[in-house]
């Protein structure tokens, strides 16, 4: 009965007060399907990325996002409004680049996602968490506090490390691919007990060890908050199909996506007889025409690249490529952290994220390179077009 009642909370008017909100999760939980929009049935879903730190796009330009509170504040309250789904901080602990480098200056994201949460009505606050330098019994007590703060929508990106320098200032040894999924699966379990048993318990692993775990409170949703995670190795998708409900996959051509959606829910549902949904990133210009979009990627991503941050991620990823390919690798990298290109006007883009829901991608992670105008213009002009065409529902106001 709890689970109805709060199903039709959620059709009625988002802008709660807070006091009413309080009520409910004080006394209530409920079926994250219930609360969390990450379940909405809009057949695209859309979500904001890296506003905890300098935006996405590695370029000079003096528009470019600059990570304050009070513009990370805004920005999120721009997709708020525009009823996007989810916002989502990514982890970032040394620069990617040299000491002093603007990419080193991030929020910590459990903490920037909680403040986040505290001050939205809709959408869901994702925090990202390297699993090796966050242990489980923190996260468990971080996550579940946080759902209470963000009244039911928060949810995790459960991230395996791969920034050398990151995992250096830790003092973790390299233990492979291999490794650390098989220690985000020891982690991930424990995270999860501690979400839904009411008893202490012991755990031993080959990387974790707990003894009388215990936590509460436990999360508002339930069994607990969602998690994503990229994994695009063997290992990585069977972790994905084990233990997440988000599976963030890299973006190719309309027919590698396609496939690749469809043999991951194949797998996901073979394999451990779970659904999942599908989600991938994107960088936005929106602009009059196509032309006048493709003139500014051109401006911010080349002739103004961070040339110093690109060459940093060139040296990390290590790939062999020709020259043509060189030079299209490192417009990509000045452009944003990856992903598709959604570029135009209006109707280009929302026919753009029409395609690919008809590939069968669930939702997309966008970054801008002034976040906080051009998310506003994003929900003015391109939301409206994807009501228009019953792939989202207008969000009550």
């Amino acid at each position: 009965m709890l689970r109805v009642r709060l199903a039709s909370l959620r059709g009625l008017p988002i802008r709660r007060t807070r006091e009413q909100w309080s009520t409910f999760a004080v006394f209530l939980s409920a079926a994250r399907s219930d609360l969390n929009p990450i379940f909405s049935d809009n057949k695209i879903k859309l979500g904001i990325f890296h506003i905890n730190g300098p935006g996405g796009a590695r370029t000079l330009v003096p528009e470019n996002f600059k990570p304050s509170w009070d513009d990370s504040v805004d920005a999120a309250i721009a997709a708020d409004e525009a009823g996007f789904e989810a916002i989502v901080p990514y982890s970032r602990w040394t620069s990617e680049a040299t000491p002093g480098h603007q990419s080193g200056t991030t929020f910590e994201p459990f903490t920037w996602a909680a403040g986040i949460g505290s001050r939205l009505r809709h959408s869901c606050v994702m925090s990202t968490c390297h699993v090796m330098h966050v242990h489980p019994i923190f996260a468990a007590k971080a996550v579940a506090t946080a759902d209470h703060i963000c009244n039911g929508r928060f949810a995790l990106n459960v991230v395996c490390g791969w920034i050398p320098s990151d995992m250096k200032m830790f003092g973790h040894a390299d233990i492979g691919v291999a490794g650390r999924y098989a220690y985000a699966d020891e982690w991930t379990a424990i995270l999860k007990r501690l979400w839904t048993e009411d008893t202490e318990f012991d755990f031993e692993g080959k990387y974790l060890k707990v003894e009388s775990g215990y936590s509460r409170p436990h999360p508002i949703q339930k069994p607990y908050p969602a998690l994503m995670n990229a994994g695009g190795s063997d290992e990585g998708q069977n972790f994905v199909g084990k233990h997440c409900d988000i599976a963030f996959i890299r973006t190719e051509t309309h027919e590698w996506m396609k496939n690749r959606a469809a043999s991951y829910r194949r797998f996901v549902a073979e394999a451990h007889g779970r659904a999942v949904q599908i989600w991938i990133q994107a960088y936005v210009v929106q602009r009059d025409s196509y032309v006048e979009a493709i003139r500014y990627v051109d401006y911010y991503a080349v002739e103004q690249a961070d040339r110093a941050h690109v060459d940093a991620i060139m040296k990390i990823r290590n790939r062999p490529l020709s020259p043509e390919e060189n030079a299209t690798y490192r417009r990509n990298l000045g452009a944003g952290p990856g992903g598709l290109p959604l570029l135009g006007n209006a109707h280009d883009i929302a026919n753009e994220l029409i395609a690919l829901s008809r590939l069968g991608i669930d939702g997309v992670l966008m970054t801008w390179v002034d976040v906080r105008e051009s998310v506003r213009r994003f929900g003015r002009e391109v939301v409206p077009l994807l009501e228009q065409a019953g792939y989202r529902k207008p969000l009550r106001q």
